[in-house]
């Protein structure tokens, strides 16, 4: 079976561009809205892979959406061709095996991927140190509508924060740091 694996950083981001190419050549397609950082932070991800059986084929559109450093990149590479599993990324028309070649090229990518993301962070890092010198970097700005939602939950006390962030589509992070907030400003909420 052919399975295809599309990931994005985050909520606001699209799939439509990924799947646009994975579909006529997938089977069945697995898609996740979550930082590539950790591999262990990508529960869809990890589903797919402990399901994956001999023979079967996953492809990514590129190595940045299956792992954004080199050494998880080979360690998962490693793991699914020796399971007898092939690899593929369509944009760089590759597929991988156990071969010195594979190999050699796989590293390359995956050191050319995690340099690109440093030098993405690194550029951020440069614009923001120059806004915020220049008195004009603002940082995240909250979501209104989001947290006001999550304020009205809150009050109600029915849902406890997990669920809360579930039901928002949020992290949970984010429902701890609204009703700090919260509890901030008016001093009581029962949950």
């Amino acid at each position: 079976m052919i399975f295809g694996y599309a990931r994005v950083s985050t909520k606001d981001q699209n799939l439509e561009r990924q799947l646009a190419v994975l579909g006529p050549v997938c089977d069945k397609i697995v898609t996740e809205k979550e930082s590539g950082k950790s591999t262990s932070e990508r529960p869809e991800l990890l589903n797919l892979l402990s399901h994956l059986r001999e023979g079967d084929t996953l492809i990514t559109h590129s190595i940045d959406r299956l792992a954004r450093n080199t050494r998880d990149l080979l360690e998962m590479i490693d793991n699914l061709v020796e399971r007898g599993i092939t690899v593929q990324f369509l944009a760089n028309s590759m597929s991988f095996d156990n071969s010195p070649q594979s190999r050699l090229i796989l590293t390359m990518m995956g050191a050319v991927a995690e340099f690109e993301r440093g030098m993405i962070a690194s550029r951020r890092n440069e614009g923001i140190a120059l806004a915020k010198e220049a008195r004009k970097y603002k940082g995240k700005q909250k979501n209104k509508e989001l947290h006001s939602k999550i304020i009205d939950m809150l009050q109600a006390g029915k849902n406890t924060p997990d669920e809360i962030a579930k039901l928002c589509d949020c992290g949970r992070a984010t429902v701890f740091r609204v009703k700090k907030e919260m509890l901030a400003s008016t001093g009581s909420i029962e949950n």
